[in-house]
């Protein structure tokens, strides 16, 4: 019995197994961790090469961006600049290896409330893990100061 459970952990152990914050959620919260960090370069490590950052206006127009421009961004912040509360998380997912994770949002910049919103980011499951493909965010039109207490209140 002893040498059954003795190699049952050394299996356990060596058994390549998916980390268990590598799921499209974990992915989302780190980027917005090394956001806060001002790292640039741990947010890029979660995102695809080329893929789309965009903004739909409240006019119904599309502002088109990119991670590239918006990782360049976080790198000339300071820790602690820019910290956007991400909250509430919903994942949409109806086939493996692809995600959607819609996110709301409450940010302050320099520790002024600058806006609010949903974040939606497209994800799929790579050979590095999951990566963010495509996102996109729309602001909120209204109070950004009660924002989040209305989205939780739901």
């Amino acid at each position: 019995m002893k040498i059954r459970m003795a190699l049952c952990a050394v299996l356990l152990t060596f058994s390549p197994v998916q980390a268990s914050d590598d799921t499209p959620e974990a992915v989302v919260h780190a980027l917005f961790d090394a956001m806060r960090a001002g790292d640039g370069a741990a947010a890029r490590a979660l995102v695809n090469s080329g893929a789309a950052l965009e903004r739909l206006q409240a006019d119904g127009s599309i502002k088109a961006g990119s991670f590239e421009k918006w990782t360049a961004w976080i790198d000339a912040q300071s820790p602690g600049d820019a910290d956007e509360q991400i909250f509430n998380l919903e994942t949409f997912s109806s086939v493996a290896g692809l995600a959607t994770v819609a996110a709301p949002f409450v940010i302050h910049y320099k520790g002024e409330l600058v806006g609010c919103g949903v974040n939606q980011f497209s994800l799929a499951l790579t050979s590095e893990g999951w990566r963010i493909i495509h996102g996109i965010d729309v602001p909120h039109i209204g109070d950004c100061t009660t924002y989040r207490d209305e989205v939780e209140g739901q």
